[in-house]
């Protein structure tokens, strides 16, 4: 997989609109996107001279050899990569394939592909730790009211971000990432499943379950995501914790973009409800 998805510099992310303080309902996306090295997809072609992998033509490979290299370009990886899956979708390097798109399709702002090439790709491989932790973070993000199955969608998201962290919990470091290298890839990964749990609670409206889960997302990721500051701050407010989310909303606010007038209301919401509410303990 070309890279994994952190949030250091900019992550695609979801919009909140407030239509009210409880209630958080995502809409139309906003790119963030940061690059590091995956975790467990994208395996290296075979080296020049080294025998074929069994079944794998030449031509395949060089296909595949293509999409691999394309890793630091998403429109290039896009491009190879739907040309190698059209031509060869029931080749070996398919769940590495449908990997890259995912994260690609990612950037790229493309949901309706990024969820169709990840669910592809988990169909082929049920355990991979770069297109989880996506799909865990993304499909919360995406249900609303209005959405038909969306209990079921969450549901979905929940098996997908528990069965995530189990995988990233017990994973020993890949070779070629140093020490470093990895401890970021996998809090981030983390983080994004964290970020699914919690998100989902918020809809669900199990708020102290929601606090605990967007505590450890926001932990774990280098650079907090808004959203995830602004659902904490709202899943404390509703369980009288109203210090904490002040605090939540804060750093959220302190953020220049979409989320900003919505964390500030979210601080002046807060301390309205603590002066006429007992603080929880």
């Amino acid at each position: 997989m070309k890279q994994f998805i952190a949030r250091a510099s900019a992550l695609a992310m979801v919009v909140i609109f407030f239509m009210a303080v409880s209630q958080a309902q995502p809409a139309g996306p906003q790119q963030k996107s940061d690059q590091a090295k995956p975790l467990g997809q994208g395996a290296a072609p075979p080296a020049k001279g080294a025998a074929l992998p069994a079944g794998v033509t030449k031509e395949e490979l060089a296909a595949y050899k293509a999409v691999y290299d394309a890793r630091a370009d998403e429109s290039k990886t896009i491009q190879t990569g739907e040309a190698f899956i059209a031509k060869y979708p029931m080749s070996v390097y398919a769940g590495s394939v449908y990997a890259e798109l995912t994260a690609a399709y990612l950037h790229t702002n493309q949901t309706d592909k990024m969820m169709d090439a990840g669910t592809k790709a988990l169909a082929i491989n049920p355990d991979s730790v770069d297109v989880l932790p996506i799909l865990a973070w993304a499909i919360p993000r995406g249900v609303n009211s209005k959405t038909p199955d969306g209990p079921a969608q969450l549901q979905k998201a929940e098996g997908y971000a528990r069965h995530g962290i189990e995988l990233l919990t017990a994973m020993a470091k890949p070779d070629g990432l140093d020490d470093a290298a990895f401890t970021h890839a996998k809090n981030e990964n983390l983080s994004m499943c964290y970020s699914g749990l919690g998100t989902a609670d918020i809809k669900r409206g199990k708020y102290p379950e929601a606090a605990m889960e967007l505590e450890q997302a926001v932990a774990l990721a280098a650079t907090p995501d808004t959203v995830d500051l602004y659902l904490l701050g709202l899943a404390d407010e509703m369980t009288s914790h109203f210090t904490k989310g002040i605090a939540a909303f804060t750093k959220c606010a302190a953020e220049a973009g979409p989320m900003q007038a919505g964390c500030k209301s979210g601080i002046d919401e807060t301390k309205k409800k603590a002066q006429n509410s007992i603080e929880a303990p």
